[in-house]
């Protein structure tokens, strides 16, 4: 990743990911024409109405539940991190750095359901497979990873994310370059880089889908779709719960 590798680059070809607001959508047509067919989905002000906007200011998180275990995460793997810390200590000592919080027990009393609103359009209870809390600051994010269907709900901030069919069944050459993006990017590496030198190049490979979230929107991450996630705004905080299929 050398300065020559800049100036060959491009800018990425991207597709325009499928928005709609939730008040026009139900769940046949989400069902029929996203989740079945696996398409990546912005939905807008889809959590306007629930506890963890109303609520969910870092001042609540901390003061509320900051004695729950979180990690400190220092790059853009964050499932890979193990230093851990109880909320209330990374607000005060970690500042410019993110942590995230798993909770793969969903039937476990935990603040992170607290966040949601069950059921719902989506997803009820007994189909979450794993949920967690993030907060993160700006220019950090996620490297390119998959894994079973999820809702990436925003509370507040600005993210910018793209995705691209990683299937090794339909869609190997999507497979293969997700799985050169892990030697190439490994623990201690950052997704700003792969934004800036990779994403170029893979757009011109295969289709990638593109679209900006802002706070209260929530995107659909289709099973098995590759995706990398850069943080617009000076902070980012919200949800993700992980289906069972």
């Amino acid at each position: 990743m050398g300065i020559f590798d800049l100036f060959q680059n491009k800018p990425a070809k991207t597709i325009e990911m499928d928005e709609v607001h939730y008040s026009k959508l139900n769940k046949e047509t989400f069902l029929s024409e996203y989740f079945i067919p696996r398409k990546p989905l912005l939905i807008k002000e889809g959590a306007k109405d629930w506890p963890i906007v109303d609520l969910w200011t870092k001042e609540y998180v901390n003061e509320k539940f900051g004695y729950y275990k979180c990690t400190i995460v220092k790059d853009s793997r964050p499932a890979m991190a193990r230093e851990s810390t109880t909320l209330k200590k990374f607000f005060k000592n970690h500042k410019g750095q993110s942590t995230l919080t798993l909770e793969s027990n969903p039937m476990k009393v935990s603040f992170i359901l607290k966040g949601l609103k069950l059921p719902n359009l989506f997803f009820s209870r007994k189909d979450i497979n794993r949920f967690f809390f993030y907060y993160s600051v700006k220019n950090a994010g996620t490297l390119p990873h998959y894994h079973k269907d999820a809702f990436n709900i925003l509370r507040e901030g600005k993210k910018k994310w793209v995705m691209f069919d990683a299937n090794e069944e339909i869609a190997p050459k999507g497979y293969n370059l997700l799985a050169e993006g892990y030697k190439r990017y490994p623990k201690g590496t950052h997704a700003k880089d792969w934004f800036l030198i990779d994403l170029p190049k893979i757009s011109r490979k295969l289709p990638v889908y593109e679209c900006q979230q802002e706070g209260t929107d929530i995107v659909y991450v289709p099973w098995l779709f590759s995706h990398a996630v850069l943080n617009m705004s000076d902070e980012v905080l919200g949800l993700v719960v992980e289906t069972n299929r």
